[in-house]
């Protein structure tokens, strides 16, 4: 009989006094289900839906916000990778994110481009993401006068990578090829809860702030794992 390894015994001694722990407890009157997932001995995380990790990546993202979701937000694509990027770059570790403004600098450049992978290449980058904000609002469209965000986002990812062997080990000395990794839709309401009156506390100006980092962070969780607890939207508005 093997001798079972010294982690996984501390595995198995902690599983069981969290177990033992949360029976007495329970004993006690408390619910039992709040304990063990505070005594648990990790932080839960859920992954995402995305598998191609972007940690070490070099990474390029482009943002495009459809005609007509421009004429009341300008720069509302700009906003949306920058702040996207700004959370790759605290929650990713060794990502390499090419510069917001330069990516904009090639896009301006290249008016006709219609393939994400030019950028990508332009960059000598792994991966590129693209973003296509189809609709974004913040007035009710059912209440007027009342606050509600909603957005539609198509998320797709391309990564740029050298064909591998029958091995699965990369021959360097054939082009990178590229392939669509990633695919989806992101469809944001803020608050769930339903429209909130506009007031010095939450003015329009706040409101879509805070809504455009919603936005971002939900689409970040396509490609960053993240934590049951962040699914709990904050309606603090700060000093708006």
């Amino acid at each position: 009989m093997k001798t079972p390894r010294p982690h996984a015994r501390t595995r198995r001694a902690a599983a069981t006094l969290v177990i033992a722990t949360a029976g007495l407890l329970a004993l006690a009157g408390c619910d039992p289900r709040t304990v063990l997932y505070f005594l648990q001995p990790f932080e839960p995380t859920i992954p995402p839906p995305c598998k191609t990790e972007l940690k070490g990546k070099k990474v390029v993202i482009l943002a495009h916000a459809l005609a007509g979701t421009q004429t009341d937000f300008q720069s509302l694509d700009r906003q949306v990778a920058r702040e996207i990027g700004k959370i790759f770059r605290e929650k990713v570790k060794k990502i390499n994110l090419v510069d917001i403004d330069k990516t904009w600098a090639w896009m301006e450049g290249h008016p006709d481009w219609t393939d994400p992978t030019e950028a990508a290449k332009a960059f000598e980058a792994d991966i590129v993401i693209f973003l296509e904000i189809e609709s974004f609002q913040v007035s009710s469209p059912t209440s007027p006068g009342l606050l509600e965000g909603n957005s539609k986002t198509h998320i797709q990812a391309f990564e740029l990578a050298h064909p591998k062997n029958s091995k699965g080990k990369p021959i360097l000395d054939q082009p990178k090829e590229s392939q669509n990794i990633y695919d989806a839709y992101k469809d944001t309401v803020f608050p769930v809860r339903g429209p909130i009156p506009e007031s010095a506390g939450a003015s329009k100006a706040a409101f879509r702030t805070k809504f455009l980092q919603i936005v971002a962070t939900e689409i970040s969780w396509h490609f960053i794992p993240h934590s049951p607890e962040d699914d709990i939207q904050d309606v603090k508005f700060g000093g708006h």
